[in-house]
């Protein structure tokens, strides 16, 4: 996504600055995080069984998975994914993820998008196996 962006222009003449009127540019912003953020939660919305919540901000990801959202964040930062934590909104437990500081945002969005798909599958085999 771009933004337009008021750049002043100016021109050195005669040994001082001489200002004109700005220029409009388009910008690209300089930040993954918003477009791993929306990656995220684009696989997330396709997972069955989830609902995204509430739009924080560009970098941050709240989702529920229902009754099963303590469980796979209890999962996931299990496996490492130690950013992953829960909380509440609105009176719905949701998981929340920021992707906020992280140089690598877009690996990051894809190696939890990977380990997300592993609990839920790991889950869903174990409600519907008969013991």
């Amino acid at each position: 996504m771009e933004h337009a962006v008021k750049i002043p222009a100016a021109r050195y003449v005669e040994g001082r600055f001489e200002r004109h009127r700005p220029l409009l540019r388009l910008v690209k912003p300089a930040s993954p995080h918003s477009a791993a953020a929306t990656r995220f939660a684009e696989t997330c919305a396709a997972i069955g069984g989830t609902t995204m919540l509430h739009d924080l901000m560009p970098d941050v990801v709240t989702i529920s998975f229902g009754a099963r959202t303590d469980v796979i964040c209890q999962r996931l930062r299990k496996r490492g994914w130690d950013f992953v934590g829960t909380g509440d909104w609105q009176g719905e437990r949701v998981l929340g993820v920021s992707f906020a500081g992280d140089r690598r945002a877009n690996r990051t969005a894809d190696d939890l998008v990977d380990a997300l798909i592993l609990v839920v599958g790991e889950l869903e085999v174990a409600e519907t196996r008969i013991w």
